[in-house]
């Protein structure tokens, strides 16, 4: 079995091709992730509200 540090090298080696940059796992953890995983957050819940689910 794999462990996480593997497999997101493996997966952000796979993802390089289409988005251009390797995604880096320290990003993810940083400040600017945290910033991006809230919009996200938000934005989930402002259409799962809007489509009724919630």
């Amino acid at each position: 079995m794999k462990d996480m540090g593997e497999l997101e090298e493996e997966l952000a080696s796979k993802a390089e091709p289409i988005l251009g940059f390797k995604p880096s796992s320290k990003i993810k953890r940083g400040p600017i992730g945290i910033i991006i995983s809230i919009i996200c957050i938000a934005i989930v819940f402002l259409e799962l509200n809007r489509s009724g689910v919630i």
